[in-house]
């Protein structure tokens, strides 16, 4: 679900806004979402949150096996 913002800003930034949103043929509400959310992606990348404590730690995947054991399995099956 989307919800709703309102934000005053700078007539810098209004106008950054309207330039830009006329350059990707976009109105100003959908060019202000689209960068805020940009700009909230690069803020996590230099800023990461903490984990939360509620969900569970991730786990490493387990190794890929290596050719020699893939010819050792291969070699396995078959015999009885």
């Amino acid at each position: 679900m989307s919800k709703r913002l309102n934000a005053v800003i700078p007539d810098e930034t209004w106008e950054a806004l309207e330039k830009i949103a006329g350059l990707e043929l976009r109105t100003k509400s959908q060019m202000a979402a689209i960068l805020l959310g940009e700009a909230i992606a690069e803020y996590w990348k230099r800023n990461p949150p903490a984990p939360d404590k509620s969900e569970p730690e991730p786990t490493e995947p387990a190794a890929k096996p290596t050719a020699t054991a893939k010819a050792k399995a291969k070699a396995g099956r078959g015999k009885s």
